[in-house]
């Protein structure tokens, strides 16, 4: 009898465990981008880059870092798309100083995207951006 409940319980521990696995943490994902952009005020070179966001609804707070430190936080929104994106990538605009400035992330398998910035939050629409692939 006691053999069966050890049983029992490590078996329901490794469901939870897989289960837990299986469900991550849906608010982070990878960006890869391929030229150098400004996020924040601050210059991201070309390369890989883990995303982060928090906050409740559609305005959130996303880090941006190198692997071992936040490279920027900046607010953003998270907007729903009408079907899943193919693949990952992100969405730049030019800005007053002629830098590519990143406005958008988007993921692969996922019915939303985030866009960078209190005013690009609010204005921008999928036809305004330049698309990068992730």
């Amino acid at each position: 009898m006691r053999k069966t409940k050890f049983t029992a319980g490590l078996l329901t521990f490794s469901l939870l465990l897989a289960a837990h696995a299986i469900a991550g943490n849906s608010n982070k994902g990878t960006l890869h981008v391929d030229e150098t952009v400004t996020v924040a005020g601050k210059q991201l070179p070309a390369g890989e880059y883990q995303v982060q966001w928090a906050g409740s609804g559609s305005n959130v707070e996303v880090s941006i870092s190198d692997g071992k430190d936040t490279v920027a936080k900046v607010p953003a929104q998270v907007l729903p798309l009408k079907k899943a994106e193919a693949v990952s990538g992100y969405s730049t605009n030019i800005d007053q100083a002629g830098n590519k400035a990143l406005t958008g992330v988007f993921f692969a398998g996922k019915k939303y995207q985030l866009s960078i910035g209190e005013a690009t939050a609010r204005t921008a629409t999928p036809s305004d951006k330049t698309q990068g692939s992730n």
